[in-house]
């Protein structure tokens, strides 16, 4: 019984740094803001979709609870000469809750980044079925990557943060009520 209870704690510990490691990971690529040579990274793109969207969302006047957003690589590896082909695009889907419960939902594909403050691709983002946003461009494409980014003062279902600008934000057609089916 003894053993069993020190292998569960190992377990633990082992999942618990894994996840760790992980986080710290994703917290320096934020803060540098990292795009590697070999193209678009999953984990970057996740992280600065998810920030976006979650300004975006709010501007759009979802109360944002929490929202969690992963990237899958689209291409890149070794072509048959075995020379490294850069990611070029980032399948990206995130899951939330608003304030009231409500499930939301951003995906699409993401085809660049500009620092922490603007997602190139196609992204859209629903609340309980209805379109809030379909965008090309998220965020403020005129801030660039030099240094690391400020520290927002603003999360997600907050008033008084950063906006993207008017020519970065596309809004959905007038009564798109269109749903998204995830496959998963």
């Amino acid at each position: 019984m003894g053993a069993l209870r020190r292998i569960h704690k190992a377990v633990s510990r082992l999942r618990y740094a894994a996840g760790a490691a992980a986080l710290a990971a994703a917290a320096v690529m934020t803060l540098t803001g990292c795009q590697p040579a070999a193209g678009l990274d999953a984990v970057t793109v996740a992280v600065t979709t998810q920030r976006q969207a979650g300004y975006a969302l709010d501007r759009e006047g979802v109360r944002v609870a929490w929202l969690n957003c992963t990237g899958t690589t689209e291409g890149g590896g070794k072509d048959s000469a075995g020379n490294t082909q850069p990611v070029t695009a980032i399948g990206v889907d995130c899951e939330g809750r608003t304030d009231s419960g409500k499930k939301i939902i951003v995906f699409g594909r993401v085809t660049g980044i500009t620092g922490q403050a603007c997602v190139h691709g196609l992204l859209t983002a629903k609340v309980d079925g209805r379109t809030v946003f379909s965008v090309s461009v998220l965020g403020d494409c005129s801030k660039t990557a030099g240094g690391p980014p400020p520290v927002p003062s603003h999360h997600p279902g907050q008033s008084g943060g950063p906006a993207p600008s008017a020519s970065c934000t596309d809004k959905p057609p007038p009564g798109d009520q269109g749903h998204h089916q995830q496959g998963k």
